[in-house]
């Protein structure tokens, strides 16, 4: 080895030493390493170190791509040389690892350490592999599989203090002790923490506060809560000057514990706290996890609507970042919280717009209302953990022909809405029929009071002008996908309001009169006095329907007193405002036209009457 080498090569090893001791700051070591590359020739073994290098200081630099591609260029060097250094492929495996578990990709960090893992032992390298094993324990703990995080760091303990730096064996030991927490070896744990108080430094403040957290741990597993608490105040005093994210979460978290093992109020709102903290900081597992605690506190409160949507909200979490057995974990408890009587399950059912066999699951929460059509419940699907709205129409008096005629009527039009995706219709997700029985359907749930609440709390005019001006641009946008909605009324649309005080409706319960039929005759069903007279008479309808029902809906404001020879009545009770103004008169005449060829159908022109209208008031 020449001079220059060798000197290479020491520099490197201290570079190394600081990196492992976390002893320089990563944008130190840098250009020391960015020098030494340049220094190299291009056939030097030393050149798949300082990639690795490299790549290690722009993972803690949280620099991922670049940790990544010098990664990449490392294996690539160390996998070319003449002679396989095993060694070097199992410390670039474990560094690779390490940027793919900070991206949240936990299999491919395993399947990567288990290769590492293999190469370490080819070489008889004692220290990286105890290094390995370490990491592996972190994604366990993790993943919370705390059985396999006491036998790989039992194993570490009793067997490979030796082969890791003080620090990281020192973190090991704490890691033990809360894996050992979690199965309820208290007494254990205990023992551990007794070793770590002796051992520990008092400059290692956060390796002093974490054992102090466990301890306070063991204490409350023990029921030892005066203890507990006393304990906790002692970790506090630990917490850095300079607060950070991670000691407040990790203390936080410690603290709603300590509360939900006491049980109260107390526990819900520090794990509210911690939740927020966690979504902030997109720790997704222990986001997911105290919600499962939050809602552990709630049902112990008898809140139970309260705890189910929190393993709701964990639920869409785990899925959206694609944690499978957090996400099974959730379910089984929704399950197990609902109990049999709450489950819906479709499995058997026909799906009527994909035509496929899979099943879905819902839990039912509370029933929204029941109409001609059929029974509204709102249910968490357990697909995804959404809020929906589970329609279910009765077919049962339908003959076999009169049912497939249901499912030919329903199947395009359903097509068709099933991709819409826009903010003023409720989405259908799924159509389904079960064997001889009803028809479900199921739309994303919108929360918020229906028009109607607002016809009979007195709104006053130029508001509900408003509302049905967006009522008109929501039909508009159905209208133009060749969509009828066929039960148009203030039962059918929700009033959404947002933060900032803006409001808005949605159309909810889209296409449904379509499948519905009453007493297996072949009539569609609608609401009176919304529905148009060609849909009382059982003839084919299209947009001209919904323009109708929209028409009873405006003059529902002036209690519908428009001339007599419409017939419309009084169809809202209280003092009405008086007089209708005439360009409402006039547009409410040419909506309500008998004969659908004489209705007004320019959307358009009628949202720009009504915005007129409401701007005028």
């Amino acid at each position: 080895m020449t001079t220059g080498t060798q000197d290479a090569k020491t520099a490197l090893d201290a570079i190394e030493e600081d990196i492992d001791l976390a002893r320089a700051d990563a944008d130190v070591l840098l250009p020391k390493l960015a020098t030494l590359l340049l220094s190299l020739q291009g056939d030097s073994p030393l050149r798949p170190r300082v990639h690795r290098l490299l790549g290690a200081v722009h993972n803690r630099l949280k620099l991922d791509s670049d940790a990544l591609r010098e990664l990449g260029e490392a294996k690539a060097l160390a996998e070319s040389a003449k002679r396989l250094d095993y060694r070097e492929l199992a410390k670039i495996g474990r560094e690779t690892a390490a940027v793919y578990a900070g991206q949240g990709e936990v299999k491919r960090a395993a399947d990567t350490l288990v290769t590492a893992l293999a190469f370490a032992a080819l070489e008889g390298d004692r220290r990286e592999v105890a290094k390995i094993v370490a990491a592996l324990g972190r994604i366990a703990r993790d993943a919370r599989r705390f059985d396999s995080v006491a036998r790989l760091y039992g194993s570490l303990v009793s067997h490979g203090a030796s082969a890791l730096p003080p620090r990281e064996f020192q973190r090991v030991r704490i890691d033990l002790c809360q894996a050992l927490n979690r199965l309820g070896a208290n007494d254990e744990a205990l023992q551990h923490v007794a070793g770590l108080q002796a051992e520990l430094p008092e400059s290692e403040k956060r390796l002093r506060f974490l054992t102090r957290l466990e301890e306070a741990r063991a204490y409350g597993g023990r029921g030892r809560f005066d203890v507990a608490e006393q304990v906790l105040h002692e970790a506090q005093k630990l917490l850095p000057a300079k607060d950070s994210a991670f000691e407040r979460s990790v203390f936080i978290q410690a603290v709603a514990e300590f509360q939900e093992a006491k049980g109260g109020p107390p526990a819900v709102k520090s794990l509210e706290h911690l939740i927020e903290s966690y979504a902030k900081q997109r720790l997704v597992v222990q986001e997911a996890v105290a919600r499962r605690a939050l809602a552990n506190a709630l049902f112990r409160l008898e809140q139970d609507d309260r705890a189910r949507e929190a393993l709701a909200q964990g639920l869409r979490s785990a899925l959206r970042y694609d944690l499978v057995e957090v996400a099974d974990e959730m379910r089984a408890e929704l399950l197990k919280s609902a109990g049999a009587e709450r489950l819906e399950d479709l499995t058997e059912t026909i799906d009527l717009i994909g035509g496929g066999a899979i099943g879905r699951r819902f839990i039912r929460l509370d029933r929204l209302g029941t109409e001609g059509a059929g029974a509204e419940l709102l249910a968490i699907d357990l697909a995804d953990g959404r809020h929906v709205a589970l329609k279910t129409i009765d077919l049962s008096g339908l003959s076999e022909d009169q049912r497939q005629a249901v499912m030919n009527a329903v199947k395009t039009e359903y097509a068709e809405a099933g991709p819409l995706n826009d903010p003023r219709v409720a989405r259908v997700l799924d159509l389904r029929l079960a064997p001889d029985g009803p028809l479900y359907v199921v739309q994303r749930y919108v929360p918020g009071p229906r028009l109607r609440d607002l016809y009979g709390t007195g709104t006053r005019p130029e508001r509900l002008l408003e509302l049905l001006a967006g009522v008109t641009d929501a039909l508009a946008v159905l209208h133009g996908k060749g969509i009828v909605h066929r039960d148009l009324k203030p039962e059918t649309v929700v009033v959404v309001c947002d933060a900032r005080g803006l409001e808005w409706p949605v159309l909810i319960d889209l296409g449904i009169a379509l499948a519905a039929r009453h007493n297996g005759k072949p009539k569609h069903f609608g609401t009176q006095p919304y529905v148009a007279p060609e849909q009382v008479a059982g003839r084919a309808v299209d947009e001209r329907a919904d323009i109708y029902a929209l028409g009873q809906m405006v003059a529902e404001i002036w209690g519908g007193k428009i001339p007599p020879r419409f017939g419309l009545g009084k169809l809202r009770q209280g003092n009405a405002p008086a007089p209708m103004p005439r360009a409402i008169r006039e547009l409410v005449r040419g909506m309500l036209q008998q004969n659908p060829e004489d209705r007004t159908s320019d959307l358009a022109g009628i949202a720009q009457v009504l915005r007129s209208q409401s701007q005028q008031a």
